[in-house]
């Protein structure tokens, strides 16, 4: 009886073998190859990882299980891992690691690996630094862009108390048209550190449009200058140039504020898919794909709403300096303040 059952299970199996390689046989062998290579390669950097770990090269083996977790990923790479930022110190990687192992044990069932995992991870709570970006409202600027050691931060991390390990966190704050404010922050472990964004300082621009309202950098004109002449018209190519000019930098801003929607939308699915989590910020690949994308048509939307309000402000320039069929009277006046200078164009039309 077992040997008929052996036989027949035998027979089944070596059916869907061959059905399996007639229907897809480069396919199938192709995606064999890569998943034994990766798991080879992933396999020798974690065995690498542990070598160095039990001799205590920690700062050694935790870029091996990294680059291990990377090209095949595993529970137990990634236990490992999280073990091994413990042992240098840096309790709140340590932490979202666990973390990530617990859901992952939990998902897949294993109820003891997870139970460990959380175990782990409550243990470091009393050592975790936490660090909180604050951006007051009278600091929000359109464009404006904050950056951590050089990577930009995205917005749902501001204003948010965030477990960071030890060490020195530089920022930089940007706006179009304003000062760059740098500034930095050493967090130390059990410590907290805020950083709150000021105000920018805002980079006066000379307007060719006199403005009829007033503001902290309203800058008075001053008298004409005795350099002041009447100039002859030219002809009248500035009104058209001027009207195409202002028109296409009108589409540019409006396709930029397009690219901006997309972005924050791909960016709310990555989270509210489950591909991201919200408390970690941690993404699976699907997730990360999404939110490199955003970052992506975010940058995107920058880009072409600047060049946009760039262009349709030169040609309103142009339109509004284009001289009447007869002639035009001009005024170059120069301007100082603290600060910086400029010059006012005026006249008549």
């Amino acid at each position: 009886m077992l040997t008929r059952s052996l036989l027949a299970a035998s027979l089944s199996a070596f059916t869907m073998l061959v059905a399996a390689t007639v229907v897809t046989p480069a396919r199938a062998d192709d995606e064999k190859d890569k998943s034994g290579a990766a798991q080879s390669v992933g396999r020798v950097l974690f065995d690498d990882g542990v070598a160095l770990f039990n001799q205590g090269k920690f700062a050694e083996a935790c870029p091996k299980f990294e680059a291990s977790l990377k090209i095949y990923p595993g529970l137990g790479t990634r236990g490992k891992l999280a073990e091994c930022y413990e042992k240098l110190g840096r309790y709140a990687s340590a932490w979202v690691t666990y973390g990530e192992v617990a859901d992952l044990a939990s998902r897949s069932g294993e109820k003891a690996r997870e139970q460990v995992a959380r175990e782990r991870a409550k243990s470091l709570e009393p050592k975790l630094s936490y660090l909180t970006v604050v951006l007051p409202p009278d600091s929000h600027l359109p464009g404006l862009v904050i950056k951590e050691n050089g990577n930009v931060l995205e917005p749902t991390a501001v204003g948010v108390d965030r477990p960071k390990d030890t060490g020195t966190y530089s920022f930089e704050v940007t706006a179009p048209n304003h000062r760059l404010y740098a500034t930095r922050v050493t967090l130390a472990e059990g410590q907290s550190a805020r950083v709150e964004v000021p105000p920018l300082e805002a980079i006066l621009v000379v307007d060719a449009v006199p403005s009829t309202t007033t503001s902290s950098y309203a800058v008075s004109p001053a008298p004409p200058s005795p350099l002041a002449s009447q100039v002859e018209a030219p002809s009248t190519w500035q009104k058209p140039a001027g009207l195409a000019i202002t028109g296409a930098g009108a589409v540019a801003v409006v396709v930029g504020a397009a690219f901006g929607l997309s972005a924050k939308s791909k960016y709310d699915n990555a989270f509210d898919n489950g591909g991201c989590s919200r408390l970690t910020n941690q993404c699976d690949a699907a997730g990360q794909s999404s939110v490199d994308s955003a970052r992506h048509a975010a940058t995107m939307s920058t880009v072409v709403v600047v060049a946009g309000g760039v262009l349709a402000a030169t040609g309103l320039v142009i339109l509004l300096t284009a001289p009447s069929p007869r002639s035009m009277s001009m005024t170059v006046a120069p301007n100082a303040y603290a600060g910086g200078g400029g010059v006012t164009l005026s006249g008549s039309l």
